[in-house]
């Protein structure tokens, strides 16, 4: 399949009841929180200091300050002009505007930590109150504002060390103002990590502004409550997304090392959310410190996932098996096999479901080997539902149908019923075998998938198997890391992989013939990197269909 035949399967896009509810009810909130009456009921007393200001977890980047003191600031691969906040591009994104109204961006002028920077950052704050102080959706958005508040207190002595009292006043009364339409509104208004960001906030302002401790008490209530819906048993996030189980420990950590500054007790349901969400991270990295890219994932930055699971303090080793999250781990010699085995994610969190169950991804030591085609923190719909598709992982594709049918607009139009996996140990080899059932109403087939680990890492053996009648051809991918340069054999039965650095591996599959085709790769932000991929290919007969292969280091 090539790119744009990739980039052309589209997915389902249709209107759930659950969603045209939901829809009705956000409508009924923006018409009330438009209202006059209801800005007028946010405003009250505000404090004129701090209780003090929530330590930074993670460093900026001094080099990204100097670039939005150049007036550009740059997000998911987006560059843009950032010199007035209250007059943003218009052809920008809402996720890199909504990047712009979190001011997650003050870390980075935090790091350069000059006059300037410090100038440069109050005028931001005074023009932004002075253009969004009226709620909008994006603006006011629970996380978008959950994620002010956070910067705004985190980042207090930084940038108000030598404000005016006019400032101090202006600050304070609109952080307040903001806060108190945050309590009200986090429970009803957005779901999933989003609402942790929201919370997150409401959290800050209890713990930093005098008189609104009651902020506090309602933002651990409310987020005990959204991590035991959240958090699996296993630590696994409930997006299945790799970065964002990432963000979420992130602010877990955050939120625990502002009670510790504070002099607040810790719960003790924090702290084990944390411990076992740590693990779950380490079992989601390949070798070279990036994500795995699984449900919308990208790698991340290797030296912030480093600095985050430092400051975790939790020193327990990646989980090779995480049986309510859904992913295997096999690791051996400098191999590392990850394989998604777990149920599409729950339709609360379907907005970063993708259609890859039962994908893997291979990497040998500090190289990539086997991958998925990644997903971009902002790219247009149109690239969303490419990259969402079952051709985009490295599994098998059944005439060019996707395994899950992803409603865009919320749930799923079809999904697997049952996704079934088991891990065992056989003369020092570790084998995982899965199975699911993604095409059976549509062609009557379970995909059945065997993977095998060597005891030194050095070969691993797949078995891919479709059980039924239904269904005209299979193609096998195995999408390639753009460092790979892979050439297929005259006999057209294997394939010599060679990545840029590193022992070369040989695919081999014995009875299909094979070809390379073109792929893609986005390792996080919006730039298309060309690659290939393996595709064993063949038609289904009565009884399916059942393919063997080698993957061998040479």
């Amino acid at each position: 399949m090539s790119i744009s035949s990739v980039h052309n399967m589209a997915m389902p896009n249709g209107a759930s009841r659950k969603g045209h509810r939901g829809g009705i009810l956000d409508g009924l909130r923006r018409l009330a929180y438009r209202n006059p009456l209801y800005a007028y009921t946010l405003v009250g007393r505000a404090p004129k200091r701090l209780f003090g200001t929530p330590p930074e977890l993670l460093p900026g980047d001094a080099a990204s300050g100097q670039i939005i003191l150049a007036g550009n600031l740059v997000y998911g691969g987006q560059r843009w002009p950032f010199t007035d906040i209250a007059d943003l591009p218009e052809k920008s994104s809402p996720q890199w505007q909504a990047y712009v109204h979190g001011f997650g961006w003050l870390s980075e002028l935090r790091s350069v930590g000059n006059n300037p920077a410090r100038q440069l950052a109050r005028e931001h704050i005074t023009r932004w109150i002075d253009s969004y102080t009226k709620w909008s959706p994006l603006t006011w958005q629970a996380d978008v504002l959950g994620q002010r508040l956070t910067n705004w207190l985190t980042h207090f002595g930084f940038f108000a060390g030598d404000a005016s009292q006019d400032f101090y006043d202006l600050f304070f009364l609109e952080t307040v103002k903001q806060a108190r339409h945050l309590n009200r509104s986090i429970m009803k208004t957005i779901a999933g990590p989003g609402r942790i960001q929201g919370l997150k906030g409401l959290i800050y302002c209890g713990v930093a502004l005098p008189g609104f401790e009651k902020y506090l008490h309602n933002g651990l209530r409310y987020l005990e409550t959204e991590l035991d819906r959240q958090i699996f048993p296993d630590g696994g996030h409930y997006s299945r997304n790799p970065h964002i189980h990432m963000e979420v420990l992130a602010d877990l950590v955050a939120i625990r090392e502002t009670f510790i500054a504070a002099h607040i007790d810790v719960p003790a349901w924090l702290t084990g959310a944390i411990e076992r969400m740590v693990p779950m991270l380490r079992a989601l990295r390949h070798a070279d410190g990036g994500l795995a890219f699984f449900n919308g994932s990208n790698t991340g930055d290797p030296a912030i996932i480093d600095a985050l699971l430092s400051k975790s303090g939790v020193k327990t080793r990646a989980i090779s098996s995480a049986p309510h999250t859904g992913f295997h781990r096999l690791s051996a010699g400098r191999t590392t096999v990850l394989m998604d085995t777990g149920s599409p994610p729950i339709d609360q969190a379907n907005k970063w479901a993708h259609a890859g169950t039962l994908a893997f991804e291979m990497s040998a030591g500090k190289d990539r080997i086997i991958v998925n085609c990644g997903m971009p923190e902002d790219t247009t719909p149109d690239w969303q539902q490419a990259l969402r598709s079952t051709a985009a992982h490295s599994t098998i594709v059944v005439d060019d149908v996707n395994s899950t049918e992803i409603n865009l607009d919320g749930g799923y139009l079809r999904k697997p019923g049952h996704v079934t996996s088991s891990r065992r140990e056989i003369d020092g080899s570790t084998i995982i075998e899965a199975s699911y059932d993604g095409y059976s109403k549509v062609f009557g087939l379970v995909h059945r998938r065997l993977i095998m680990l060597a005891p030194d890492g050095g070969e691993i053996q797949g078995e891919d198997t479709l059980v039924g009648s239904g269904g005209h051809r299979y193609n096998l991918r195995f999408h390639l890391h753009p460092n790979v340069q892979a050439t297929v054999l005259q006999d057209k039965r294997s394939a010599l992989l060679k990545p840029r650095r590193g022992a070369g591996w040989r695919f081999t599959c014995a009875d299909q013939s094979i070809a390379l085709e073109e792929s893609i790769y986005f390792d996080g932000s919006r730039t298309r990197r060309r690659t290939q991929q393996i595709v064993v290919f063949g038609p289904l007969g009565e009884t399916g269909a059942n393919i063997k292969w080698r993957l061998s280091k040479i």
